[in-house]
Formats: structure tokens, C-alpha cells, sequence
């Protein structure tokens, strides 16, 4: 019987959980005992490595021309960045794939073939994101059952370990190496719904490490007057390994000390966390944002749990007493529940026929109903904008928030005498005040539908979104009086349109 298992692919760390025969969620530890990989690859003697060898070769590559590694890839995920390492240029899939078959490979190693797995996404991936995960899954010879967002699996893992003293609404605050999720979640027993998600693409450990090391060049060259450029950025006491350790002696010390060109540098955490308030602010708005989108009041939460490493930094903890009014509950290790939720997610939607009875019956104890992380709809003309004036809007269709499955409906009109054609567009947007305007919506599938020629404008056009529990949404335009209808149907999952 194959195993199941969830993977959590992370900008600084990956992991990977499995949902154990007894169906329990458990981390499979690689081959040294070690339970998070850096998300890093490497050239090293023309054999590609990915983890510890490759952490320590991008640091050392760092500020440097020539490169032979490549981390914090993630990032990018969906954009055709490329990233040179020796004589090759890898792309985000690329290196990311080389991250999972290295997972992959221990984890089979250690608890045999493998089933359909289930790998972890931020709420606030894009759709393109979203498609060059499911790419890099394929490019790593992984058969992928399911993408979970990380705070969904994070609350999966919470709702399952029976810690929490009682059911009620609590909020995920995920914050990692590279984004920042918030979720707001109702809990009762085994079970998980959401009620609202929210995110900052670009904010985590990676912003707080480079602000560190950016204290740290300051505070060397006001000691020494010497201009520190990027290509020493590698020497000790520059490098981003030796800033991490600072990063995270800071978190317990007020102080520490770090020793760089013959010169000792103390920095407090008071000055790192003056570098970083401006993050920490973009934090403590996204959580307001959230807040008000699932019409929640903070002070009413049964309390506030955890995913991410960087959500251990002291700063962060005060955020969230300051934002919430309450600690947050420290009843998990905060590196390892979003590989495990992914690992429950795994077991919940596996095959029966793959499963255990232990497995099946634990399985069945689990319920989760996610939401649209976003605002879906389409573009159309709008005839009300004044004085005869007609202009191009974006009109939403699924708002974000919207339980999922669902479906919704809303009608449109032909603008033209003789209009053979319609545009059928599909839009995606992430806040309320974008939603109206086509400049700040991507559109994320198209096609055109054919009218019946020689009729007066002002036809009814039905336009139909239904989103269902795999996130996939089958989108419907409808030409009423002849019945003419044009179907485009997005795999949220996978990020784009498919085939049927």
C-alpha cells in the first residue's frame, strides 16, 4: 500500500509529513535525523545539491558574479526569472522541482512508494504561482493530488491535535521565510471552516535577514568609515548564515555581538527592530484588512495560533497580543504544522482504497471548507458612469470571502447595434478598492462567444461562475434569446484554464 504524504514547499525550509498507518500526521526526518530542508540547489563538483551543501554554497556565493547555487526561488514562482548556476540557468519550476525530488526521494526512502501527494501553496499565490507548483511537481516525477493553502493545512493540524481548549474562531497568523498569510477560521472538533484569508506576497525571515545584515554593514562602516560593497557582502560576519544565527539570538538576547573584519559589532534588538517596523506595520494592517473582511472583532477571538519560523521573533509576538488582545497559543512547533496539516489534507482526500482502517476512520473525523482568497469576475461596459459616457469596468462576480462551492449569476447586456461577438473574460483581484478598475485586475482566462447578427443592442448575457470544493470554476456566458453559450473552465488548483 503506497503512503500518504503532504509536503510543505517553503522560500528558506521545506518538509514533508506523512498520515502514518494509524492515521496520525508524522514528520519523516531526512537522512541525517533533520526535519527542515533549506530550500536551496546547488552546483557543487557538477553534482546537483539541494540543502544543507547548497545553504552553504549560496552564502558563500553571495555578492558574487559567477554563482554555482540558488535559494528563496520561491518567490518567483510563476514570473520567468532565471537563475544562473555554472554553465546552466534554471528557472523557479526547475529549482523547485530539484527541491521536491530531494523530499520525495528521503520520504521514500523511509516509508516506502508514494501516493498522490498534497503539496502546501500561500493563500496568496496567483494563479500563475499556483500552475508552476503544480509544474515543478510534474517536473519532479510526483503524481500531486491536491494544493492546499499553508494556513488552511496549518489550521488542519490545530483542529486535529485537540489542543485547542474549545471550538470557537481563531486566526492562523502564518508568517514564514518569504510571504505572510492570515486566516480567519471557525474550529469545531475536527473540523475547519474558513471565514476569511488575507497575505503579503513578499514578507518574511528573507526581508528580516537582509535588514539585519543591513544593520550590520552600517554599524561596520560608521565603526570603521570603510564603504562595505556588495561583493564582500559574503565575509564573515556579512554572510546570511552567520545574519540568521544573529536573527535568531536576537529573539531570546537583547544583544549579541558579531565579530566581522577584525572589528566586533554588537547590534540590539531594539535597532533591528527599528529596521524592520516597517514590515512589521504591513503585518499589523494585513491582519486588520482580515479582520474586517470576515467581520470579526479581535477581541472576540478564542485565540490565535501559529505557522512559520519567523512568528518565534519577539516582535511578533507583541504584534499579535497588541492586534488581538491575547497571546498567541504556543501549543505546536511552528516549523512543522503546515507539513502536517498538508499530511492530514493528504489522508482526508485520498482514495479509501489506499488507506488503512485506522487511516479511514481518522480521515473521516476531518472536515474543512475553504473560501475564494480572492475576487473573481469579468470585464464590462458600463453604461451609468454619466453624462452618456460609457467606460470599462471590472465586474465582480464570486467576492472574495465566498464560501466555496458556489455558484453565482449576473446579468450583462450587448452595448452595440449588430454585436456578433462578446469577450469572455475571467478576472482575479485581491482587495476591495481594485475590484472596480481593469488597471489593477489580471485576467487569468479569455475566449469569445458568437451572437446571432442583426439585433438591436441590450441582449441579455447570463454569466454564470461555479466554483466548486476542487477549485475548479466553470465559467458560463449565455446569450439568453438564442441560447448560444461559451464555457471557459479554470482549474484554481492548477492555476489556469483546462480542457474538458
Amino acid at each position: 500500500m503506497s503512503s500518504v504524504i503532504g509536503i510543505d514547499l517553503g522560500t528558506t525550509y521545506s518538509a514533508v509529513a506523512q498520515f502514518d498507518e494509524f492515521g496520525r500526521p508524522v514528520m519523516i526526518p531526512d537522512p541525517e535525523g533533520k526535519y527542515l530542508l533549506p530550500s536551496c540547489v546547488a552546483l557543487i563538483n557538477d553534482e546537483w545539491r539541494v540543502g544543507v551543501d547548497a545553504w552553504g554554497q549560496w552564502s558563500a556565493d553571495y555578492g558574487i558574479e559567477d554563482k554555482s547555487s540558488a535559494a528563496r526561488f520561491k518567490r518567483e514562482m510563476g514570473t520567468s526569472k532565471q537563475y544562473p548556476i555554472g554553465p546552466h540557468s534554471l528557472n523557479p519550476v526547475e529549482l523547485s522541482s530539484h527541491v521536491l525530488k530531494n523530499l520525495a526521494s528521503y520520504a521514500e526512502q523511509a516509508v516506502g512508494p508514494l501516493a498522490p501527494v498534497v503539496i502546501t501553496v500561500p493563500a496568496n499565490f496567483s494563479n500563475e504561482a499556483r500552475q508552476a507548483t503544480i509544474n515543478a511537481a510534474e517536473s519532479a516525477g510526483l503524481e500531486l493530488a491536491n494544493i492546499i493553502n499553508e494556513p488552511t493545512a496549518a489550521a488542519m493540524y490545530y483542529a486535529y491535535s485537540g489542543k485547542l481548549s474549545q471550538a470557537g474562531i481563531y486566526a492562523v497568523f502564518d508568517l514564514g521565510g518569504g510571504t505572510f498569510d492570515i486566516t480567519i477560521a471557525e474550529f469545531d472538533g475536527k473540523s475547519v471552516e474558513v471565514i476569511w484569508s488575507d497575505g503579503i506576497a513578499r514578507l518574511g525571515g528573507v526581508d528580516f535577514d537582509e535588514a539585519l545584515q543591513t544593520v550590520v554593514k552600517e554599524k561596520y562602516e560608521g565603526l570603521t568609515g570603510e564603504i562595505v560593497s556588495e561583493e564582500h557582502m559574503n565575509h564573515e560576519g556579512f554572510d546570511l548564515r552567520r545574519i540568521q544565527d544573529l536573527k535568531h539570538s536576537l529573539s531570546r538576547r537583547e544583544k549579541v555581538s558579531v565579530f566581522v573584519k577584525g572589528q566586533v559589532i554588537e547590534v540590539t534588538r531594539e535597532e533591528f527592530e527599528a529596521k524592520i517596523s516597517n514590515f512589521v506595520t504591513q503585518v499589523y494592517l494585513c491582519c486588520e484588512n482580515a479582520l474586517e473582511g470576515g467581520n470579526v472583532d479581535p477581541h472576540r477571538l478564542d485565540g490565535v495560533i501559529l505557522a512559520g519560523g519567523s512568528t518565534r521573533m519577539p516582535i511578533i509576538q507583541q504584534t499579535v497580543q497588541h492586534l488581538f488582545g491575547q497571546d498567541p497559543l504556543s501549543i505546536a512547533n511552528v516549523d512543522e504544522v503546515v507539513a502536517l496539516g498538508a499530511a492530514l489534507y493528504a489522508g482526508h482526500r485520498s482514495d479509501t482504497d489506499v488507506l488503512t482502517k485506522l487511516q479511514q476512520a481518522s480521515a473521516a473525523e476531518m472536515s474543512v471548507q475553504d473560501v475564494a482568497n480572492k475576487h473573481f469576475g469579468t470585464r464590462a461596459i458600463d453604461d451609468n458612469f454619466g453624462m452618456g459616457e460609457r467606460r470599462l469596468i471590472n465586474s465582480i462576480i464570486i467576492e472574495k470571502g465566498t464560501p466555496i462551492p458556489c455558484s453565482m449569476t449576473e446579468k450583462y447586456h450587448t452595448v452595440a447595434p449588430n454585436q456578433t461577438e462578446i469577450n469572455c473574460t475571467i478576472t482575479e483581484c485581491d482587495h476591495e478598492e481594485e475590484t472596480f478598475d481593469p488597471k489593477f485586475v489580471r485576467i487569468i482566462a479569455e475566449g469569445s462567444l458568437e451572437l446571432p447578427p442583426g439585433r438591436p443592442p441590450g441582449q441579455e448575457i447570463q454569466v454564470t461562475y461555479k466554483y466548486d470544493i476542487n477549485q475548479i470554476m466553470h465559467c458560463y456566458f449565455e446569450d439568453t434569446d438564442s441560447g448560444k453559450k461559451k464555457e471557459i473552465t479554470v482549474d484554481l488548483m492548477k492555476g489556469g484554464p483546462r480542457d474538458d
